[in-house]
């Protein structure tokens, strides 16, 4: 980052990032093929009513470890590797608390927290999908951590491992588990979490030895830098459980306008969607670390380069994948629906709805992951919660009562279009701020 070319250090950081968060991603969709193939559309329906809470999990492992990675790669920035390690591995041990604290909360509450998403008529489902990711949380997000600080740490290629070890393991896992042992959506859950588990062993040992810049040693850090750090990832957080309550809403106005088909529908266009979602997310990833370091080491020169190189890249992925999704989704679908007709044709019309949010989301994805870079979450935060849930709610609860079933699908598109409007205005003033204009 200090002396290679901006565009060749924002390659070298977001190609592995994109093909790693890819493969997961992938990981996450081979879970729904086994379960649409062997379980049925009740299991896609149960999946998708789980991963609200779910993801509400991983949010708050991502505030943690994005936050504290802020905060590590500005000291970073300034050549202050030492305090660095410190503040790192005070992290790590912060997120080991928290993320445990949780697992054993929604343990407690497990009965509960499955009828409140929904799923009482599929309740032994979609409780059975959920038991071994509560169980074993830390497991299931600990590549969240070991990711980002690989990242950091110099070893972005390191990325590409652990999610080809996860991806590989849960093809693997979901074979022997839901084939063979005819677990079925347990087996699914299990297969996710060993995965994982496998995916963080797999970057572990980069933090010791001298194989990463990045190195756990003796914690040193306070509850006012814990505080720091989760107010900056707070908008990373607040993207992701705002996504959660989004798709909790879905589900609640698809039952009622629907049924569980039209959930099952739902899931499949989120696991298609997720893949245009997920390389946007690698391309914020790649310039987060970027722009903290220029930030730290004073170069605002860098830090415009580099948003420049992001939105252009992410204009190219949004507006390749509309073209691609629109003229290829059918064969993807019908990989999740097992014939089922039906299923298939009402996946379809929602998919046709909601790549049109492709042309802009790009934009507001990397204006929300800068405001982070440059520790302005209050506005990445904004930004996240417009897109995410405010203004798909708003849309939510009004465009169906007069366009029906379409009402429901063109929710996210038009809520990323009125995104727009403030992610242009708020990156437009902190470029002012910082001087960059």
């Amino acid at each position: 980052m200090k002396n290679e070319s901006t565009t060749k250090t924002f390659f070298k950081f977001a190609i592995p990032s994109i093909l790693g968060l890819l493969i997961v991603s992938m990981q996450t969709m081979i879970d729904g093929m086994f379960v649409g193939n062997f379980v049925g559309p009740k299991g896609l329906a149960a999946i998708n009513l789980a991963m609200p809470y779910v993801n509400t999990l991983t949010s708050i492992a991502m505030m943690i470890a994005i936050g504290g990675s802020v905060v590590v790669n500005i000291q970073m920035g300034k050549g202050n590797t030492k305090k660095a390690n410190e503040i790192t591995s005070f992290i790590f041990i912060s997120f080991l608390v928290i993320i445990i604290g949780l697992s054993l909360f929604s343990l407690i509450f497990i009965d509960k927290i499955v009828i409140f998403l929904g799923g009482a008529t599929l309740f032994n489902l979609v409780k059975g999908y959920l038991f071994p990711l509560l169980l074993f949380t830390v497991f299931f997000t600990g590549p969240i951590f070991t990711e980002t600080f690989a990242r950091i740490g110099g070893k972005p290629n390191a990325i590409f491992l652990s999610g080809f070890t996860c991806c590989l393991s849960n093809i693997i896992l979901d074979y022997i588990f839901i084939v063979k042992f005819g677990w079925g959506i347990e087996g699914a859950g299990w297969a996710t979490i060993l995965a994982n588990l496998f995916g963080t062993m797999a970057l572990f040992g980069l933090f010791s030895k001298g194989r990463s810049k990045i190195q756990l040693c003796k914690p040193k850090g306070d509850l006012t830098l814990l505080k720091t750090a989760l107010y900056n990832g707070s908008s990373e957080m607040l993207s992701v459980i705002s996504t959660a309550i989004a798709a909790f809403l879905f589900n609640r106005i698809i039952m009622e306008y629907i049924g569980e088909l039209g959930v099952s529908a739902l899931t499949i266009v989120f696991y298609v969607n997720n893949l245009v979602n997920i390389t946007l997310y690698g391309l914020s990833l790649a310039l987060q670390p970027i722009v903290s370091y220029n930030l730290g080491a004073n170069r605002p020169d860098k830090i415009k380069e580099i948003l420049k190189i992001s939105l252009f890249t992410g204009a190219f992925v949004g507006i390749s994948a509309f073209f691609i999704m629109k003229f290829n989704s059918v064969s993807l679908i019908n990989l999740f629906t097992k014939g089922n007709i039906e299923l298939t044709k009402l996946a379809l019309t929602a998919t046709s709805y909601f790549i049109l949010a492709y042309f802009i989301s790009f934009i507001n994805v990397i204006a929300s992951a800068f405001h982070t870079a440059i520790e302005k979450p209050f506005e990445s935060a904004l930004i996240a919660l417009l897109r995410s849930l405010i203004f798909v709610s708003v849309f939510l609860f009004t465009l169906p009562r007069f366009f029906g079933d379409k009402g429901i699908w063109l929710a996210i598109p038009l809520s990323e279009v009125c995104c727009l409007i403030v992610s242009y205005y708020l990156t437009n003033k902190s470029i002012k701020s910082l001087k960059l204009a």
